[in-house]
């Protein structure tokens, strides 16, 4: 069943897709992203130190080998010493000590993850849940797979035996939200979703999500969950992006350069508040030197920020700086040759030379 999995995954990989990935990868749902550190300070220790402490796991393994903690144990240790082979092996150990003892095969799952072999991950996902049936993070990251190869029915399977177990999972609630946003169910989507923040207020992610989701839907309440999603992080680049997008328009414009100004002053590097922030000048207020600057301003952090050489070009040519315009517009050609729009402008501005 999985024999194309890692092809038909990892095309998805460079999409915006991804980005559900990489959210759900790092929220803790494998032991593997949430497990204390039993060495934080190791590698300031001396050599010796390290010596001993692998010793004395050794010797409590050997006190106990049919005990999978102990060598759940070291490979946590491993891992911190940049040993990843040493700790999967580690965890295959502790699986022989007990085949239901479900760290094991959660982070041997996410070691494969990180490693993109996503055959062998999904693998080892089947193993944990037949033989750690307990195990919420297997279902929620096998389900998370079957999400991404649109095999929502799976998925579903997966999420609603994680609920059995724990109801109190808001990453499933997330995902279901997901699958029916991906299915048109939008009242669906919008009561999955508003179920994850009511079961874990402090879900970051679930307020972008929401407020992405009520945004597309041209839904008001959208403003609303990504405030929220502010006040929870203060210093959020993306909440405060997203919303100054969705603010951007005919009438909200100043709000909207507000919140790129507050980007700015969190990430002063930050290109795209730059890009944006001329963009609204361009568009709208026609303010056609501010435009100029802004954009020059997302090219100082991005160099190679095709828009935004055609961006400036259009505000020089509308300035009467045909030669500037021009420049802007080969640059933006050089960067990306298939550019159509910068090749248009260009053509237009050597008419009007």
């Amino acid at each position: 069943m999985h024999s194309t999995l890692a092809h038909q995954f990892r095309a998805l990989l460079p999409s915006a897709l991804a980005v559900f990935i990489a959210g759900i990868f790092c929220a803790g749902l494998f032991s593997g992203c949430s497990e204390p550190d039993p060495t934080s300070n190791v590698s300031a220790e001396p050599s010796a130190n390290l010596a001993d402490m692998l010793a004395d796991m050794d010797a409590k393994i050997i006190q106990n080998p049919n005990d999978p903690e102990g060598y759940h144990q070291r490979a946590l240790w491993k891992v911190n010493q940049s040993d990843p082979q040493g700790a999967y092996e580690d965890w295959g150990l502790a699986l022989k000590a007990d085949s239901s003892f479900a760290p094991g095969w959660e982070n041997r799952a996410d070691m494969l993850y990180r490693m993109q072999n996503f055959d062998a991950c999904m693998e080892e996902l089947d193993n944990c849940i037949a033989y750690a049936d307990g195990s919420t993070m297997c279902l929620l990251k096998r389900a998370e797979f079957n999400i991404h190869l649109n095999q929502f029915e799976r998925a579903f399977d997966d999420l609603n035996e994680a609920l059995r177990i724990n109801d109190q999972l808001h990453e499933a609630y997330w995902m279901k939200g997901k699958i029916y946003a991906s299915t048109g169910a939008t009242d669906k989507a919008i009561s999955s979703y508003q179920t994850a923040l009511e079961v874990n207020p402090g879900f970051f992610d679930g307020f972008i999500s929401l407020g992405l989701y009520l945004a597309e839907q041209g839904n008001p309440l959208a403003e609303e969950f990504y405030k929220s999603a502010i006040e929870l992080r203060p210093q959020s680049v993306e909440a405060r992006y997203n919303l100054a997008i969705y603010l951007q328009g005919e009438s909200r414009n100043e709000q909207a350069l507000e919140l790129y100004r507050e980007i700015l002053s969190i990430d002063s590097t930050n290109a795209t508040a730059s890009f944006n922030q001329g963009y609204i000048h361009l568009e709208y207020y026609s303010a056609y030197d501010s435009a100029e600057y802004w954009f020059t301003k997302a090219i100082q952090h991005l160099p190679y920020y095709h828009q935004a050489f055609l961006n400036r070009g259009l505000a020089r040519e509308s300035q009467g700086n045909i030669t500037g315009a021009l420049t802007d517009y080969s640059e933006a050609l050089r960067i990306k040759p298939d550019y159509t729009v910068a090749a248009l402008a260009k053509e237009r501005a050597l008419k009007a030379k």
